[in-house]
């Protein structure tokens, strides 16, 4: 290959390069700054080209190193996407739950809302990652579907903040020290009981779950419309060199939104919940149009006809990815992973509310964003450095897996077993350490392993789907746990949460955390079958 000083470097992405393939690279790579624009247009055309031809796909790899810049650009609207998702599943959701139906049922109401738009995901997602496969459109295959998608999801978030707008009470602070329990016939005492918020007897509910379940369903299906085509184009943009540093900043923007979606809940006290899911919408604008703009495509030009989208044939190519060794335990490695966080994360805010005692006057939806802030401080550091790593030991990822996997799980069970918040915070910071080591690595293990080069967006619509089912199957376990095992080892006295700090219950979220550190662990075992991976 030739750079920018003339100088030939031999398989520089990682393939085997003919001499035509060398004459487009060193026109690319000897291009003048005024002739870059058009050289890179119709080097994308080139290879573009190849993709639709049915010979060797692996030459849509071939694409020259861009500069950190660009990689910026790519994916910046990371930002925007990840505090829309931490936003709704950490801070705003649970409280419209909670203002819904009261607390007695949150933990299952909550998990039903979730699991209803997660099986719409899971139908929706391949057909929008085979559309966008298959998009003439002269603007490119992937933007349409992203443009569209982000108006969608910035609607829908107004139907969300509309659905149910009224907060619930805050939990009541209390000293229950003397009390005791009812179950052995004896009379309960409180000493030096106060209150500082309603009790829960008076507890007024509002909105419907039905409606606040459509609507969330709706900015899920938005949200899948900009990101599965999103996920193709990073696919499309990034070069094989450097898909580890190109996952390292798309985690750290994962990362840098988780912290944004995580500050809604410093500004959930003061500002009303529709304005909370408009400040959303204004994050989606500010971060998703600038990729709109900067990234241009060639429009894709079929070489055959088309086959038709039947239900059948989008059920056979959803499952095709899988039959591949090496992208079907990428899969269920990602899997695990996700279905460690999912049993947790949208419980979070229950756990600070049930469990943990806080600082005077703080709520619970403010105390998930101070956890969640050295979290993901600390996962925005490790994920740089453990993307440029993975490239600088020649695409090693299999390491930063089994290192993140241990310190997740250990952080768990710690959690487990000190309830307690300013531990909480420290304890959250490490596990943010290991947090972005997963993430750097995450989109890089499927980049180097998608079976079918062609129809990228398709196949990483299937691979993620291993973000989605754990929220099908792990939140209404999770759910299930704290109501169910909550009132049978706590009896009566959990009937009442809010009378007193005494009377919360632990054993319902050591058992969610223990089950969080068992996934982690199991996905560290997976990763060892990829044989792609190093």
């Amino acid at each position: 290959m030739a750079n920018r000083s003339g100088r030939l470097s031999v398989n520089a992405w990682g393939s085997d390069v003919s001499e035509d393939e060398s004459k487009q690279w060193i026109v690319y790579n000897n291009a003048s700054d005024e002739e870059d624009d058009v050289s890179r247009t119709s080097l994308e055309a080139f290879l573009i080209q190849d993709e639709n031809d049915e010979g060797d796909s692996s030459k849509a790899k071939l694409l020259p190193p861009v500069s950190v810049c660009q990689l910026v650009m790519l994916n910046l609207a990371w930002v925007g996407m990840s505090s829309c998702l931490i936003a709704w599943g950490i801070v705003l959701l649970p409280s419209q739950v909670r203002s819904t139906v009261g607390d007695g049922e949150s933990g299952v109401s909550l998990a039903l809302v979730v699991v209803i738009g997660s099986a719409l995901t899971v139908v929706a997602t391949p057909y929008v990652g085979l559309l966008s496969d298959r998009n003439t459109s002269r603007f490119g295959r992937r933007r349409p579907y992203m443009f569209v998608g982000m108006v969608w999801m910035i609607a829908s978030q107004i139907f969300l903040g509309l659905a149910n707008p009224h907060k619930p009470p805050d939990k009541v602070v209390a000293n229950c020290s003397n009390v005791t329990s009812p179950s052995n016939g004896t009379e309960t005492t409180m000493a030096a009981l106060t209150t500082t918020m309603t009790p829960e007897s008076t507890f007024e509910t509002h909105g419907h779950l039905g409606l606040l379940t459509v609507c969330y369903c709706f900015a899920t299906f938005g949200y899948q419309l900009v990101g599965i085509p999103y996920n193709g184009l990073m696919a499309d943009k990034t070069p094989q060199s450097q898909r580890g540093l190109g996952s390292g900043i798309n985690g750290l923007f994962t990362v840098f939104g988780n912290l944004l979606g995580a500050g809604i809940g410093f500004l959930y006290p003061h500002l009303p919940v529709l304005a909370l899911y408009m400040l959303l919408g204004g994050v989606l604008i500010l971060t998703v149009t600038p990729v709109l703009l900067s990234q241009r495509e060639v429009p894709f030009i079929p070489t055959q006809q088309l086959e038709t989208l039947a239900c059948t044939s989008v059920v056979k190519q959803y499952f095709h990815p899988l039959k591949d060794h090496d992208f079907r335990w990428v899969f269920f490695t990602r899997f695990l992973m996700q279905q460690g966080l999912a049993t947790v994360m949208f419980f979070l805010e229950f756990y600070f509310h049930d469990q943990v005692p806080l600082p005077n006057g703080m709520r619970a939806e403010s105390a998930v964003s101070y956890a969640l802030i050295p979290l993901f401080l600390c996962a925005a550091i490790s994920s740089v450095l453990a993307g440029k790593l993975s490239d600088a030991f020649g695409g090693r990822r299999r390491v930063f897996v089994l290192g993140s996997a241990a310190v997740m799980a250990t952080c768990a069970l710690l959690m487990a077993l000190i309830p307690r918040f300013y531990a909480i915070m420290a304890i959250a910071a490490v596990f943010g350490l290991g947090y972005g080591c997963f993430v750097s690595v995450d989109l890089a293990m499927v980049l180097d392993v998608l079976p079918d080069e062609a129809n990228r967006a398709k196949d990483l619509a299937v691979w993620h789907q291993a973000l989605v089912l754990p929220q099908l199957i792990a939140t209404p376990i999770g759910g299930a746990i704290r109501d169910g095992v909550a009132k049978m080892a706590c009896d009566d006295v959990f009937s009442h949460p809010h009378q007193c700090e005494a009377a919360h219950c632990s054993p319902a979220y050591v058992t969610l955390f223990v089950m969080c550190a068992v996934y982690f662990l199991l996905s560290a075992l997976f990763v060892m079958q990829i044989r792609a991976v190093r």
